[in-house]
């Protein structure tokens, strides 16, 4: 390359013990601190984020298949041909239903689902490390219950020989309310814990059994495990117009897009504080111009433009404004990987991890360079602007 060139004399004008050039190398710590700053906050929300999601993976399916009209649907047999085509796919149907538990002395609002009893062991919720009880029975009256549902009902430990009954309303009502209420007795046979969300409210019944309760063939959901949302309507063919695949993080929509906002706003706050951070950039240029007034003057006698002169101070902020860049995000993936190995930062005893949960994305962090490269060429254009190299800035003349 021309040593002339605008980019080798950008590169050549940082390189001094001037007052310029220790303001310069202050202003790319600067940028340094700042861009690694943004690479380990966002780090930190996508752990959070992740860890968040990860939590959620036991009470969501990968995929769950709702009717478009968000009513119950029939589980036609094209459905059926189509899900089971796909070998890589394991799937339940679920119909869901509110009711009351009633036990001998308490009773509660619970959700009960309802889903084939030769499944349950497939299911998250009620796989053998997450439940206890014995699940050998086949009987359609029995019945598992959540964790926090069986506290409530003041059930410690199952003894066989716990008898409950489940009400919801009739399709009519009449003058005796009593005959007006749906009534089936349960037995229960195992106490699943999987998460709050799910233990405190929800009971797993056959799903044969419920159907014939609430005289309903229908179904709320088919959940899905083993592929996504695009695969798996790609899987049902014709099937797919009338559903819609949701994913966990579209069934926890609000807590998600609550996590989101923070991190955007935070990420908007982080962005202002690495342009105040760069902002010493544009003082760095300016003054670094003042002191370079004769070699701006002599590079104008040697015939080049003042354009191209000002052009190599902005290559200089450019510099600048990567070299900081580069900095700050080793620093920032070097914390990243240090948290991520070591655990500095701890959360203490009573949390689902002991150390803050952190996680590096590439793309991201390239987006946070790009960022701090795109705010340094800016303030090294506005720099620059008016910037002018007179031949009377010659010595002597």
């Amino acid at each position: 390359m021309d040593p002339s060139h605008p980019f080798r004399l950008g590169g050549r004008f940082l390189k001094g013990r001037t007052l310029s050039h220790y303001v310069t190398r202050a202003a790319a710590a600067g940028v340094a601190v700042g861009t690694a700053a943004m690479i380990l906050v966002l780090s930190a929300f996508n752990g959070l984020e992740e860890l968040v999601l990860d939590t959620f993976k036991d009470v969501h399916p990968e995929v769950s298949l709702v009717s478009a009209e968000g009513a119950r649907f029939d589980l036609t047999e094209e459905m059926i041909l189509h899900l089971d085509g796909d070998t890589a796919l394991r799937w339940i149907p679920i119909q869901e239903q509110k009711a009351l538990l009633r036990g001998a002395q308490r009773e509660m609002l619970v959700t009960v689902v309802g889903m084939p009893r030769p499944l349950w062991s497939s299911q998250p919720w009620l796989d053998s490390i997450s439940s206890q009880g014995n699940p050998e029975s086949t009987l359609a009256q029995f019945a598992a219950l959540g964790y926090g549902v069986a506290l409530q009902m003041g059930i410690l430990k199952l003894s066989g020989r716990e008898g409950m009954e489940l009400l919801w309303p009739g399709k009519t009502l009449g003058f005796d309310l009593t005959s007006s209420f749906r009534r089936h007795v349960i037995s229960p046979e195992i106490i699943f814990y999987v998460h709050p969300q799910i233990d405190q409210s929800h009971i797993v019944v056959d799903l044969a059994a419920l159907q014939s309760w609430s005289q309903d063939d229908r179904i709320d959901a088919i959940q899905i495990w083993g592929g996504n949302s695009e695969q798996v309507l790609r899987s049902m063919g014709a099937s797919a117009s009338s559903l819609i695949a949701l994913t966990p993080e579209d069934q926890e929509a609000a807590l998600f897009r609550v996590m989101r906002s923070e991190g955007l706003i935070t990420t908007a706050i982080l962005a202002f504080i690495v342009l105040l951070a760069s902002l010493g950039l544009y003082s760095a240029t300016v003054l670094l111009g003042l002191e370079k007034i004769n070699q701006r003057a002599i590079l104008r006698a040697m015939g080049m433009s003042d354009q191209k002169v000002r052009r190599a101070f902005w290559w200089s902020a450019v510099w600048v404004s990567a070299v900081g860049a580069i900095i700050g995000w080793l620093i920032g993936a070097g914390l990243v990987a240090g948290q991520s190995i070591f655990g500095w930062v701890q959360l203490g005893s009573g949390y689902v991890v002991e150390a803050y949960p952190v996680s590096f994305h590439l793309g991201q962090s390239l987006s946070v360079c790009a960022f701090v490269l795109t705010v340094g060429a800016l303030l090294g254009w506005g720099a620059t602007a008016r910037l002018k190299s007179p031949l009377t800035g010659l010595r002597g003349s």
